[in-house]
C-alpha cells in the first residue's frame, strides 16, 4: 500500500518564525522551509524544489517533491489544479516571511 506524507498545509502556517508559502489557485499553500520554487507539471500536479528546476525529458527535473495536503475529508492527496498556463510558465519562487517584533516582514533570502 502506498502512503503519502503531507508536505504542505492549506490555510494556516505551522511555524511562528519563518513562513514559506506559495499562492496556488488563489489559496495560500504553506511549504517546508527548504522549498524555494514551486511548479506544475503537465498533469496539473504541483511540486516544490530546493533549487531552480530545469527541464528533463519534457518535464521538470526529477529533483522535486510533490506538494501533498490533507483534504477536507482527512485524506492526503497531491495538490492538483487545472492548468491556467502552460506548465513551462508555472515555475515561481516561494514567498518567505519572518516574524519580527510582532510584525511580519520579507525574509532576507540568501538562496
Amino acid at each position: 500500500m502506498l502512503t503519502i506524507t503531507p508536505t504542505a498545509v492549506l490555510g494556516r502556517s505551522q511555524s511562528q518564525d519563518l513562513e514559506v508559502f506559495a499562492v496556488i489557485d488563489g489559496r495560500k499553500v504553506f511549504l517546508p522551509e527548504d522549498a524555494h520554487y514551486v511548479m506544475q507539471d503537465r498533469r496539473g500536479l504541483w511540486f516544490y524544489s530546493k533549487r531552480k528546476p530545469r527541464l528533463s525529458e519534457g518535464d521538470w527535473t526529477p529533483n522535486k517533491t510533490s506538494i501533498a495536503c490533507v483534504t477536507d475529508r482527512g485524506c492526503v492527496r497531491v495538490l492538483k489544479t487545472e492548468p491556467a498556463a502552460t506548465w513551462l510558465e508555472t515555475c515561481q519562487r516561494t514567498i518567505r516571511m519572518v516574524a519580527c517584533d510582532g510584525r511580519r516582514r520579507p525574509a532576507d533570502d540568501a538562496a
